[in-house]
């Protein structure tokens, strides 16, 4: 289960000054600054978590695919680029589009089963 521990940094106010931080850590953690990581977490945690649990509404899922989201915020730090937008845009963007990925993944996968299922009904009637 994923759990959100978050440490006497403040909230979020949502400032010029919190996007700046927030483009200074994505920066710290592209050099694999894992402090830089433990903060932005911290930061952008119940925001992403909130957002992915709006679009999935299931919450194990919701945090299976924040967690995700964390992992690609990691690994994919260095291809942030403030000039196309905030950081915090940036790791929302993408957690929107992982939790309608997630959707849309599991809409296939019932799609395919109730496929398969008529299908077969439909060679047992013919016969």
């Amino acid at each position: 289960m994923l759990e959100l521990v978050t440490s006497d940094r403040g909230p979020d106010t949502g400032s010029s000054d919190a996007a700046v931080t927030f483009e200074r850590l994505l920066h710290q953690i592209a050099a694999g600054d894992q402090d830089a990581f433990s903060e932005l977490y911290d930061r952008t945690a119940p925001r992403v978590l909130g957002l992915v649990r709006r679009v999935l509404v299931d919450h194990a899922q919701s945090e299976e695919v924040t967690q995700e989201v964390f992992l690609e915020v990691w690994r994919t730090a260095s291809r942030f680029q403030s000039q196309r937008g905030s950081a915090l845009s940036w790791i929302l963007t993408m957690s929107h589009r992982r939790a309608v990925d997630r959707v849309r993944s599991s809409q296939s996968g019932t799609t395919a089963t109730n496929g398969s299922a008529s299908a077969t009904s439909n060679r047992n009637t013919t016969r």
